[in-house]
């Protein structure tokens, strides 16, 4: 259980009416993520591309918990293909490459596509996709709060979890939850590391 000397938000489950606020959290935690900087060119904040991948899949296809101003995170549950929602999702993301970053980062968003596609276990999962800390709520336990809600969900199904690590700085964090890496995916030279990462079920979190 993380001890924090600060109040902390409640962290509940998210609605398709948290989209917004939901995105805001995500494009600030993400604006200086090495993956998302590499393939857009560019560090700017992706808020719309953070939105139309709530609105458009992770909210209507699976779930999502939010901490009032301070933390989100977006999951798909075991029972989802993951292929399908990843490949709608990535179209919404490969147009808003094109509007942000031009041909280079579609085609750096194409590479990235192919490495997801690949990284991801047969085995049926919940998949985190994404989880983000406003930078004046960090160091307060909330990333690792607000994950534990979603591994509980996991665990209660008999599912293990997996997610994309596109930060070392956030190793430690994911490994206190009973992730473990499985393995880089295959991103071309020059390109930030990207780790798959895997927990089994009823891990020490």
């Amino acid at each position: 259980m993380d001890k924090s000397p600060y109040p902390l938000p409640e962290i509940r489950s998210a609605s398709m009416s948290d989209a917004e606020e939901v995105a805001d959290i995500l494009a600030e935690a993400f604006s200086t993520d090495p993956v998302m900087g590499w393939m857009y060119g560019n560090t700017q904040p992706q808020r719309v591309t953070f939105l139309e991948l709530a609105m458009g899949v992770y909210l209507r296809q699976g779930f999502g918990h939010v901490a009032e101003g301070g933390a989100a995170a977006l999951w798909l549950p075991a029972h989802v293909d993951v292929k399908l929602p990843l490949m709608g999702g990535l179209r919404m993301l490969f147009l808003s490459l094109l509007r942000s970053g031009g041909l280079g980062a579609l085609k750096r968003g194409h590479v990235m596509e192919q490495a997801m596609q690949a990284g991801h276990p047969e085995a049926p999962h919940y998949y985190l996709f994404a989880v983000g800390v406003r930078r004046k709520m960090t160091g307060r336990g909330l990333g690792g709060r607000i994950i534990r809600e979603g591994l509980r969900r996991a665990d209660e199904a008999g599912a293990p979890a997996y997610l994309e690590n596109s930060n070392p700085k956030n190793t430690p964090l994911y490994e206190r939850l009973g992730f473990k890496t499985i393995a880089p995916l295959a991103l071309p030279a020059g390109a930030p590391q990207l780790l798959g990462m895997m927990r089994p079920v009823g891990a020490p979190q």
